[in-house]
């Protein structure tokens, strides 16, 4: 066994920055799927929202995003966002990231959909995510007090009393489980978008946080919600890539097959509305041309402006035989979980000693609906208040370590390996394919109840090998997840935010508004306050 003062799972820019500031105080262990560089934060094309110019307020922030949020936000939640946001990114920069900048001492700021103010902090263009999760990396590594643990995954949270004191872990490749033990868990482990298919996110964010917070007793909100980024490159039988809001915030137009922009109609931002109305109108718009994509037309814009501002996507386009300076095939595609963990302001969640943060964390900041660039900067918002919260408590291991056991054992490597990749996988396809055609970004409750039956039967098949097999128990869980976007999305007869019925189209009114909450065997509605300000 291990022994840790605190204990991180997850390695995008939530974790990093959360293991970095719990390191003043204590060992850390960093635990990591993959590599450090195989996250959401990694691949971020997007920037960090923050007040940063004097013609800004945080107020301004605050009113985007509880607009964006459409009556789900915690206006306290989204206040500490707006207001903490620029202390964050004032941190950084003295540790010694680097933003880019329009002239010496002078922030570059974008504009993203949403925002009515230009507030979006770059860095080295479209490659913000990459420079400052890889400036975290190197914080980290620099840390004596950090030990990194790559190509392990948690596989069960080690539970007593409604306590969380550890984790079961395993090392890729290895059959033997390892109890890590600390006096709190962080769960990092970002958000569940690649159970679709197609979408932005890398393999390992299939909701495996959610699961181990989900068995372990805590719950869930707003898993209906999940965010279609309007704008991934379209190449049939490729992987989707992202192509960042900021390109529409450079000035882009979407196109119809007759070469017309379509959302001047649609909204009075055009191209640069909300996602969700975004996402929704290409997808209207490809049904109705009978198309499997519409143009992203950048040909009217200054071409060097667009290389310079917009190099890895430009990189990526020109490998794949387009330029990115002329028009580009796009459609939708699945991209971000605004529902996760219920978490305090503190990011505790309900099981004692088990935190959260990112994008796994449902904070009340995202609510409906995500605001461009809002996730990275909240990963380092609620990263700063879960480390203060945990530093100031006094909390002890019990005495008896190492006499916990995992709820389940594991077979052979080959074993293992052999149903993960073939059993496993054609499984994971299907899903993929099953949420996107009936729990995507046009639902009714035909279509969700006929996904929550084949996933329920898909659950009963492997349930048999979930006892002895590690990699079956994974895609359980997975399935698991999958399962309650789709009940709480059933559940929503309504339409708001990142979720569309198109049987309920309307909004429900303010007095009945609520939040869906799943725990592991039921799903509730609770009331919310619908409150601006």
């Amino acid at each position: 066994m291990k022994v840790f003062d605190y204990m991180v799972v997850g390695a995008g820019l939530a974790g990093l920055y959360t293991a970095y500031r719990l390191s003043r105080k204590g060992r850390v262990a960093l635990i990591a799927r993959a590599s450090l560089e195989d996250s959401n934060s990694y691949y971020a094309q997007g920037g960090m929202a923050a007040v940063v110019d004097v013609g800004d307020t945080p107020y301004e922030h605050y009113r985007d995003t509880i607009e964006a949020g459409r009556g789900l936000c915690k206006p306290e939640a989204v206040r500490m966002l707006a207001e903490e946001a620029p202390e964050r990114i004032e941190e950084l920069i003295s540790l010694g990231m680097a933003f880019d900048t329009e002239s010496p001492g002078h922030l570059a700021l974008g504009l993203e959909g949403g925002h009515h103010h230009k507030r979006i902090l770059h860095a080295g263009g479209d490659a913000t995510g990459r420079l400052v999760t890889t400036f975290m990396i190197g914080e980290v590594h620099r840390s004596k007090q950090i030990e990194i643990f790559d190509h392990h995954f948690v596989a069960e949270l080690i539970i007593r009393s409604a306590h969380c004191i550890g984790c079961w872990v395993y090392r890729e490749g290895d059959c033997s489980p390892e109890a890590f033990y600390a006096s709190a868990v962080v769960l990092a482990t970002g958000g569940a978008a690649a159970l679709y298919r197609p979408t932005t996110n890398p393999p390992t964010t299939l909701g495996d946080g959610l699961a181990l917070a989900l068995y372990a007793g805590a719950s869930l909100a707003d898993m209906e919600f999940v965010q279609f980024h309007p704008t991934a490159l379209y190449l049939p039988d490729k992987p989707s890539f992202l192509i960042s809001e900021a390109v529409r915030g450079e000035g882009a137009y979407l196109l119809n097959k007759e070469g017309k922009r379509f959302m001047l109609e649609k909204h009075p931002l055009a191209e640069l509305a909300p996602r969700d109305i975004v996402a929704r109108s290409i997808f209207r718009q490809m049904e109705q041309d009978k198309t499997p994509c519409v143009t992203l037309s950048l040909n009217h814009l200054d071409p060097n402006l667009i290389r310079s501002r917009f190099p890895s996507i430009a990189q990526h386009c020109k490998d794949v035989g387009l330029d990115i300076t002329q028009q580009i095939p796009v459609a939708p595609a699945a991209h971000y979980t605004v529902g996760g963990i219920v978490v305090d302001p503190d990011g505790a969640t309900s099981v004692s000693n088990l935190y959260a943060v990112g994008e796994v964390a449902s904070t009340g900041v995202m609510g409906a609906n995500r605001l461009a660039s809002n996730s990275l900067v909240e990963c380092l918002v609620f990263g700063r208040r879960i480390t203060d919260a945990i530093t100031s408590l006094a909390k002890t291991l019990p005495r008896d370590l190492g006499t916990d056991k995992p709820s389940f054992s594991v077979a052979s490597p080959q074993v293992e390996e052999h149903w993960q990749t073939r059993q496993g996988a054609t499984l994971m396809s299907a899903l993929g394919n099953l949420l996107m055609r009936h729990v995507g970004i046009i639902r009714d409750e035909t279509s969700l109840k006929k996904a929550i039956v084949q996933i329920e039967e898909q659950m009963q098949l492997i349930e048999p090998d979930t006892s002895n097999l590690l990699s079956a128990r994974m895609i359980y869980h997975r399935h698991r997840i999958a399962l309650s976007i789709a009940q709480a999305a059933l559940e929503r007869k309504e339409s708001r935010g990142g979720h569309y019925r198109s049987d309920y189209p309307t909004t429900l009114p303010p007095e009945q508004t609520y939040r869906s909450v799943i725990n592991q065997t039921t799903i509730s509605q609770v009331a919310v306050n619908y409150a601006t300000e």
